[in-house]
């Protein structure tokens, strides 16, 4: 089971939303099969977007065990979420 989550709030009237996520592409290469990465579109997932009260796109959340560990509003540098992903990975055994 995976147990870090990376969830990807995007919208597709922001630039931003498209190049998060080639870089979250680039991620998901690497830790395939340890991180499970959801993208989520604000624009046809309102539920979800109010669930987590995501009001900016883009918005990443990473959680663990379900349990939500950060956030990253606004486009964000893939270092940043990189280091953040590999911190859960050891902590969330």
């Amino acid at each position: 089971m995976t147990r870090v989550v990376v969830k990807n709030f995007w919208s597709y009237d922001y630039d931003e939303c498209n190049i998060q996520i080639a870089l979250l592409k680039d991620l998901q290469q690497r830790f395939i099969g340890r991180v499970l990465f959801v993208d989520i579109c604000g624009n046809e997932c309102k539920k979800d977007a109010e669930k987590y009260n995501v009001k900016t796109y883009p918005t990443i959340i990473i959680e663990c065990d379900g349990q939500e560990k950060e956030r990253f509003i606004g486009l964000t540098q893939e270092r940043f979420l990189e280091r953040a992903i590999r911190k859960f990975l050891s902590e969330c055994k």
